[in-house]
């Protein structure tokens, strides 16, 4: 039996070169080298925690109502006894007994905690050291420190201005409520009172650090005006403010129409601005063909649309397609004229402007069929900002060797989109990606979908037997991807089976088909053919 069985192997093989079976044994070696760090042990120390006194909130100078309990365990959360636990308190806070406190038998470490004079939060640490070589153990906890009640009110800014008749003053007048330690106390109501002129509210209470604040108006006559602050029964009580208004200069500029206060980049005003010429006594000055130019005071960027406007008879000046250029942020407008008082606009409030095709982005990879082929898409606006919630204006489209019609476009954040497709078949993708209706300049793309890897599943053989006495089997495997396209390139591992005994490799010939045969004066009742180990569709044959 054994002789017959190499009599039929060494005839088997005249016309088959057969690659050796390389068999390698790999011995793994674990350890625990390194750092030499060492786990704490049952009654070690391996946990801190808070146990209670946590989240409290107290008044300033006082103890906090409740102790603040720490808990040392071991690794089975057992209590572990006399360990040292040191308390790091933020400057000016007490703790009692002492910063360091051991613990007991049941774990647990214990202090009181007196707060400073200075209100606000804190977060202390409990740090508990180690007996083993291990990183050290701490834990936090939080208190909040609330001011006392008010005990006066003092001045906080915006007196001795001077500001034009008639205008805002730059800077809001503020009175600060405030404790006996200087903490700002909130929810003080604080009326205002002004002598002339007026201020933007009667009564503002006060918020968490203490302060009210109001805008003040000045009068229409040249002089000195005052502005008192009251709070009932604070010390300090009525603050005094004092300001000086000049004659503005005549005849003025007044916008009598502010341009929006929300624009986009870009994109004219949806309410443009509108002034009136006004005479030295604020009248309406009647005066036609003062032409009136508009620039930005504060926030860089530049104009577009008419950036001019002459009046009217009635001294009327209107602009119809003013915007504003340029990055996001924050603008004034300063509108002037020859003669004039120049006025000067609100803050506008600048966003993003409408996606660019010029000046947006997509990255196309090359694909692989059965491999999603992710697409990055970024948008910008005309002025290189990015542009976000802007998915419903994208549109992405296939065609080539993979159509789609329509991708569905992912908001990645901050100017990213995303969208993707799995191709099936090998060849040339064109993509083509537009932004409301218009192509990115780039646009469309070619996406080059290599095949995927040799799948048995759709791989195919071609067996021809001849002879009968001796028979000659020539085999031709011809691999496929998954999806059914010619791979193409060799590199996989394709073997033969004659009645169920390896024979060894076909011949890679390098363009994803493998070839080779055999003789032999046995019988041929099967030949199996694997891929990379696994059979192919069909496989065994009987040929």
């Amino acid at each position: 039996m054994t002789a017959s069985r190499s009599t039929t192997t060494e005839q088997a093989w005249p016309r088959l070169r057969l690659a050796p079976l390389l068999l390698a044994a790999q011995l793994g070696l674990a350890g625990c080298g390194g750092d030499d760090l060492l786990l704490p042990s049952a009654g070690q120390p391996a946990k801190i925690a808070v146990v209670s006194g946590d989240g409290q909130t107290g008044t300033v100078g006082q103890p906090l109502e409740k102790p603040i309990v720490v808990a040392v365990t071991d690794p089975e959360d057992r209590p572990v006894e006399g360990i040292e636990v040191a308390f790091v308190v933020p400057a000016g806070d007490t703790i009692a007994p002492n910063d360091t406190v051991v613990t007991g038998a049941d774990g647990r470490a214990t202090i009181t905690y007196t707060l400073s004079t200075s209100s606000g939060d804190r977060i202390v640490e409990a740090r508990a050291e180690p007996v083993v070589a291990s990183p050290s153990l701490s834990t936090t906890f939080t208190a909040k420190a609330m001011p006392e009640a008010a005990v006066a009110l003092v001045l906080a800014s915006g007196d001795g201005q001077r500001g034009e008749v008639s205008t805002v003053l730059a800077d809001s007048l503020a009175v600060r409520a405030v404790d006996q330690f200087g903490n700002g106390v909130a929810g003080v109501d604080v009326s205002w009172e002004a002598d002339a002129g007026s201020v933007s509210a009667g009564s503002v209470t006060t918020g968490a650090d203490g302060r009210s604040a109001v805008q003040r108006i000045l009068g229409a006559q040249p002089g000195s005006y005052g502005t008192t602050a009251a709070a009932s029964g604070l010390d300090g009580s009525p603050v005094s403010f004092t300001a000086t208004a000049v004659a503005a200069p005549s005849p003025a500029l007044v916008l009598v129409t502010q341009p929006s206060a929300a624009a986009s980049a870009g994109v004219p005003f949806a309410q443009q601005p509108e002034l009136q010429l006004q005479d030295p006594s604020g009248a309406p000055l009647n005066q036609a063909d003062v032409r009136v130019t508009v620039g930005i005071a504060d926030g860089g960027g530049s104009l577009g649309g008419g950036n001019s406007a002459k009046s009217d008879a009635n001294g009327r000046v209107r602009f119809d397609d003013l915007s504003i250029r340029g990055e996001p942020g924050t603008r004034t407008l300063i509108f002037a004229a020859k003669g004039f008082s120049p006025a000067t606009s609100i803050s506008i409030v600048v966003a993003p402007g409408p996606p660019s095709p010029k000046g947006s982005t997509a990255t196309v990879p090359d694909g692989t069929a059965g491999v999603a082929t992710s697409i990055s898409i970024h948008l910008e606006d005309e002025f290189g900002t990015p542009v976000e919630g802007a998915a419903a204006s994208i549109a992405v489209a296939v065609t080539g060797a993979n159509e789609v019609s329509s991708l569905p476009v992912t908001d990645q954040g901050n100017g990213a989109y995303s969208a993707s497709y799995t191709p099936t078949h090998a060849g040339l993708d064109v993509v083509d990606v537009l932004v409301s209706g218009s192509r990115l300049h780039e646009s469309p793309y070619a996406s080059f979908v290599a095949p995927g890897p040799a799948s048995p599943t759709t791989t195919t053989a071609q067996i021809t037997r001849t002879g009968f006495i001796f028979v000659s089997v020539d085999i031709v495997v011809t691999t496929r991807d998954a999806q059914g396209n010619l791979v193409g390139k060799g590199g996989d591992l394709v073997e033969v089976q004659l009645n169920g005994s390896n024979l060894g490799p076909l011949q890679d010939n390098g363009d994803g088909t493998y070839s080779g045969g055999f003789g032999t004066f046995g019988p041929v009742d099967s030949v199996g053919i694997t891929l990379n180990g696994v059979p192919i569709a069909g496989s065994p044959f009987h040929p």
